[in-house]
């Protein structure tokens, strides 16, 4: 068991036992107080509104009003009334406990002065004084029952009864002991569920930890959306990014472990090439300006693979420069079918071109990238042409999405369906074996140009053969800068 465990068990039990503590810290105390209360007293709302009914009954009324009140009073269920007057004995003439009757008296002596209005009920007792001047002391014990008429009525409990005075009182009650017992099993659940809790936190944690090590020491095949089952909670949402952070993590290092294998092999061969022409060089130097001729077309393929290797590692890294230019779309790509018509004369190739008559197609980035970017995407096309085929190059806006589409198409076998994402990977060869010049690295650069400035790049093969790559760009909504 880890710290965070022990630390969710000990949190959440001492809360849940501090709770079950006060609860029942709270209800003995109650129960102390009521103990605190004078005997034969009742301290219900009930009791003390019956009590407050018959004192104002006496002032206002007389002991005549009272009698009939208290009379009417025993016929109905709810705590009766005693009324005692100065000298102890009670209205009614139902007997009361020696020990209570001085109880009462002693209380009643402090609730209200001997003249005046009665004063509130203080702790179940009350004095009244009617208009002749009859005082009486008010209270209801909370042992008696009414009974139907002419029931003999019985006294509230109190101390054990006199031998000589026959009056059979029920014990009084004792107070309630301090609950360890219910205590202790609140204690025992709580202790339970505590531990329940704590391990129900900490297991997904340790299963983190465990994942978080293993990718540290390089096994990113590790997964926990099994491990977590069906949690539905943070934890879970964690640990599903915890996968897949692992999965773009393996893809990464995949790549980079490719890269470097391409790389090496792309680098292999023109390095052997200029090993052999410098070997040939010397063992044959009436050949030298021949060799020299080779040694330089090496030269610059590496220096051609270095150049694009660094481009894509900038644009990788996000070290494009400034993106924030107006570039005129359409002029862009008028530069851009210009150089290609050009190139594509000496293969007997056309190039046909097709865009609106809008006087500027504004979009915001880096001209030079997205040159480059689309040149790419053109120069792939016119390489994979036959010769005398059409490559076409069309421009359109795109309203839906508030922004242009560039659409290039050739003539060449086109691709398989599988490969159609694999050739924006770096060093992409086709599963065909076409021979083509190049490094596979022309529209992994190009896919990244065209994510930076916000857009997407997307390849398909022509119904009548043929590849078609649609380049998307989200337009300039403020137009070109001026100047």
């Amino acid at each position: 068991m880890g710290r965070l465990f022990w630390k969710f068990f000990f949190f959440f039990w001492l809360a849940q036992l501090t709770a079950g503590l006060g609860v029942g810290l709270t209800f003995w105390l109650k129960d102390r107080a009521h103990e605190g209360a004078p005997a034969g007293v009742d301290l219900s709302p009930p009791a003390v509104f019956d009590v407050n009914a018959a004192a104002a009954t006496l002032r206002h009324g007389g002991v005549a009003a009272l009698r009939a009140l208290l009379d009417e009073q025993r016929r109905l269920p709810g705590p009766p009334v005693f009324a005692l007057d100065e000298q102890g004995r009670e209205l009614f003439g139902r007997p009361v406990a020696p020990e209570t009757q001085a109880r009462v008296l002693r209380l009643a002596s402090a609730a209200a002065p001997a003249e005046g209005p009665p004063g509130p009920v203080r702790r179940g007792v009350a004095r009244a004084v009617a208009a002749d001047g009859s005082a009486y002391v008010l209270f209801a014990p909370p042992s008696a029952q009414p009974g139907p008429p002419g029931a003999p009525s019985f006294a509230p409990p109190g101390p054990p009864p006199h031998p000589d005075d026959g009056d059979a009182r029920p014990p009084p009650r004792s107070p309630l002991p301090f609950p360890p017992i219910p205590l202790l099993a609140g204690a025992l659940v709580s202790l339970l569920f505590a531990a329940l809790l704590a391990w129900y936190f900490a297991k997904p944690i340790r299963s983190l930890r465990a994942a978080f090590a293993g990718a540290a020491d390089g096994r990113l095949g590790q997964r926990l959306a099994l491990e977590m089952g069906g949690r539905r909670d943070e934890l879970a949402d964690l640990g599903r990014d915890f996968d897949r952070m692992a999965a773009r993590l393996k893809s990464l290092m995949d790549g980079q472990r490719r890269l470097l294998h391409d790389v090496s092999h792309e680098l292999r061969s023109p390095l052997a090439r200029l090993q052999a022409a410098i070997g040939l060089l010397r063992q044959q130097p009436e050949r030298g300006a021949d060799l020299l001729a080779r040694i330089e077309r090496e030269s610059v393929r590496m220096e051609r693979l270095v150049s694009e290797l660094l481009a894509l590692s900038r644009l990788e890294a996000g070290m494009a420069g400034r993106l924030d230019e107006a570039v005129d779309l359409r002029e862009l790509l008028d530069a851009l079918v210009e150089d290609a018509r050009f190139e594509a004369q000496a293969a007997a190739r056309r190039v046909d071109y097709a865009a609106p008559e809008a006087a500027a197609l504004a979009i915001r980035g880096n001209a030079e990238l997205l040159h480059r970017a689309l040149e790419n995407v053109v120069r792939n096309a016119l390489k994979h042409s036959p010769e005398g085929g059409r490559v076409s190059v069309e421009l359109a806006p795109e309203a839906a999405r508030a922004g242009y589409r560039i659409r290039v198409a050739d003539g060449g076998a086109g691709v398989p369906e599988a490969e159609l994402q694999a050739i924006f990977a770096p060093f992409y060869r086709s599963a065909d074996g076409t021979a083509v010049d190049g490094y596979g690295l022309g529209l992994a650069i190009t896919q990244r140009v065209v994510a930076l400035h916000g857009g997407c790049i997307e390849a398909a093969n022509r119904p009548g053969g043929g590849l078609c790559v649609s380049v998307f760009l989200p337009r300039l909504e403020s137009g070109p800068a001026s100047g």
